[in-house]
């Protein structure tokens, strides 16, 4: 076993001795010393110094701004704002944020007279930047702030206590939606529309006058910090949105009933409609129903609520008007095994996901029309379900552990045998799921129109005591991966080729790269649901900041398309540039990058996905933490040469 060891590692010497240096495409040098360097999720390349902001062009090199303003930035002190182009730079207890094609700061916390800033959000229609926060006296305030000149629109100074969410209505009206008050606020001048409690016990404290103005003072000071669980819902069918809020306790006015187990405590959503042309309430009193908030669907006839319960669940179906429960014994709902945590819609009615505190996993059918379950029992499945696809052969399903095939219409499964997988294990097309299965190390082919299956490889192992972590399909076999290790198998069965790069011995070293990969990823899964798995097989190892990063990726495309060539120039600009980069994700899909340590040495090297051969390498030399940065979507990476000195490489 040594002996064969040996002869990999001197092969693996052998083949990267030989393998092409990439391209060097330029060589700056910079006035002072290099701090950091990071590259957005939009592909804006970003240079921290000891006296200025940088953002370079990654093609030329050359200087698009700089900023004397932001110095002695740490990295940690630059990020994404929310799901926008913008750039956060703190500079103590003073936050800008920055146009990232001009450098120009569009929002001064300072300036706008905020102590902390709490929330943001990127109102596209507007053109503009919604701030929450307390200001210097610690009063809750909102600011909207213009994206053209970064000049205030307006203030509003008010006892909402925390924002929750705003949405543009139209590009001059917004709804602003907060613990304590509902806004409809012109967007441009602020003026107010109409204000209304968000609930009827605000509503209570404002009776008390200046006692109900410290009360909520108070609450509002404790609620900046705490965990909770409130949801906007806009009504499809009628100019209608609702609140719904989670908080411990039993339903009053539900009937539900709810079980607990391991003495975990009850909860109880209720739901406020609001009329959005005036703000008014539409029922006497909120529709109140035990258990955690799950899922709401709207029907024709009335609101759906699937509730999270932890064990025995109602599910209802609840008049619009009325509030009135239309299913079950005397409207009090149907009982379901777990609390739902996703569903399915189908064209007669909605598949349910459940799960019991005990982690069992269900699936039922929930027929809209009748208000009836169609199964007689639940299916129980292994683990989470995260993808879900209405066949010929019946429900396909991918859980965090399996790949089954279910009949609605029995309620079996029609497998024999579950594929035992995780999700960034499997990769599908219109006909054919393919998937490495954990049992046999073997990639398995189920074919999504009879149900049937196959097996396509051999038992596949990986050096370096990995385990494959992704599939996919390429035009010439099935490729699975893992940080190491490549395996291409054709569509035959047959291995074209196995290959495995050491991992570098310092962890540190690969988180430029994880981050840039895991960035790509979220482009990705912005495109396919499934995909979306990937992403968060990725996340796994990378910061916070690097997930928020990914996260706005996966809206992005609906955000900015929706807008078109009327978006403003920011807005337009940040569409052409992601619009590029979706496209250069799914035309540059042929190399992996695997960063490897050959005789001490640090490489990032360029892995086809056809071939298995390493393409092109980047010498980052024998430091033990090398100062890099990647656009995992262009394959352009940063190698900080020198203390002031960046060299830029194409892999």
């Amino acid at each position: 076993m040594k002996k064969i060891k040996l002869t990999i590692a001197l092969l693996i010497v052998a083949v990267v001795a030989h393998a092409q240096n990439a391209p060097e495409t330029w060589n700056k040098e910079f006035p002072e010393a290099v701090q950091f360097q990071k590259v957005s999720a939009f592909g804006h390349y970003l240079v921290g110094t000891d006296n200025a902001l940088w953002y370079i062009e990654q093609e030329t090199g050359n200087i698009i701004w700089s900023n004397p303003e932001f110095k002695n930035l740490q990295e940690g002190d630059v990020s994404q704002v929310g799901n926008s182009p913008l750039i956060s730079v703190n500079q103590g207890t003073t936050v800008h944020m920055i146009d990232p094609f001009t450098g120009e700061s569009k929002f001064d916390s300072k300036k706008a007279g905020i102590k902390e800033i709490n929330d943001q959000m990127f109102m596209y229609n507007a053109d503009a930047i919604l701030v929450s926060g307390r200001t210097y006296d610690n009063n809750d305030i909102l600011i909207m702030s213009s994206l053209s000149d970064g000049e205030i629109l307006w203030k509003l100074e008010d006892d909402f206590g925390r924002f929750i969410t705003a949405r543009d209505l139209s590009d001059s009206e917004v709804l602003i939606v907060t613990l304590y008050n509902n806004y409809k606020i012109n967007t441009a001048s602020g003026a107010l529309i109409w204000k209304n409690d968000t609930s009827s016990a605000n509503e209570e404290l404002d009776k008390l006058g200046a006692l109900g103005g410290l009360m909520k003072k108070a609450a509002a000071n404790v609620a900046q910090n705490m965990d909770f669980n409130i949801r906007f819902y806009q009504n499809p069918f009628e100019p209608v949105f609702y609140i719904a809020s989670e908080q411990e306790g039993r339903a009053k006015t539900s009937g539900f009933s709810s079980s607990v187990s391991n003495g975990d405590p009850m909860y109880h959503t209720t739901y406020t409609a609001f009329s959005l042309k005036d703000g008014s309430r539409l029922w006497k009193k909120d529709l109140d129903v035990n258990g955690r908030m799950g899922q709401l669907y709207f029907h024709e006839q009335g609101l759906v609520i699937l509730p999270d319960d932890g064990s025995k669940t109602k599910i209802n179906l609840f008049d619009y008007n009325t509030q009135e429960g239309l299913w079950g014994k005397k409207g009090r709902g149907i009982k379901i095994k777990g609390g739902v945590y996703d569903y399915l819609e189908t064209d007669n009615g909605l598949i349910l996901i459940s799960q019991k505190p005990n982690n069992k996993n269900y699936i039922s059918f929930l027929g809209l029309d009748s208000g009836s379950l169609a199964l007689e029992d639940p299916v129980k499945i292994n683990g989470e379900v995260v993808f879900g696809e209405i066949t010929l052969a019946g429900l396909l399903y991918v859980t965090t552990n399996e790949v089954n095939i279910l009949d609605i219409q029995s309620g079996e499964t029609i497998l024999d045998k579950q594929i035992r997988t995780s999700p960034s294990l499997v990769d599908q097309n219109e006909a054919v799921l393919y998937a490495y299965d954990h049992g046999s190390a073997t990639i398995k082919m189920l074919d999504k129109n009879t149900g049937s299956v196959s097996v396509l490889s051999d038992a596949i192992e990986f050096e370096g005591k990995e385990s494959p972590a992704a599939i996919s399909m390429r035009d010439n076999g099935v490729l699975v991966s893992s940080s190491q290790n490549l395996a291409l198998v054709d569509y035959s069965g047959k291995t074209t080729f196995q290959t495995y790069l050491e991992a570098p011995r310092e962890p540190g070293i690969i988180k430029a790269l994880r981050y840039a990969q895991a960035i790509r990823a979220a482009y990705v899964s912005a495109a396919s649901y499934a995909g979306s798995a990937v992403y968060r097989s990725a996340a796994t190892d990378v910061s916070n900041e690097n997930q928020a990063a990914g996260a706005l990726l996966a809206d992005v495309g609906a955000a900015y398309q929706d807008l078109g060539d009327q978006a403003a120039d920011m807005a337009k600009r940040s569409l052409q540039m992601a619009n590029a980069r979706f496209k250069a994700t799914q035309e540059a899909d042929d190399y992996v990058v695997i960063l490897s340590q050959v005789d001490k040495t640090n490489y990032l090297m360029k892995v086809s996905k056809n071939t298995g051969e390493i393409e092109s390498r980047i010498d980052l030399g024998k430091d033990r933490e090398p100062s890099y940065a990647m656009d995992g979507i262009t394959g352009v990476v940063f190698y900080k040469t020198n203390t002031n000195q960046v060299t830029s490489y194409k892999l």
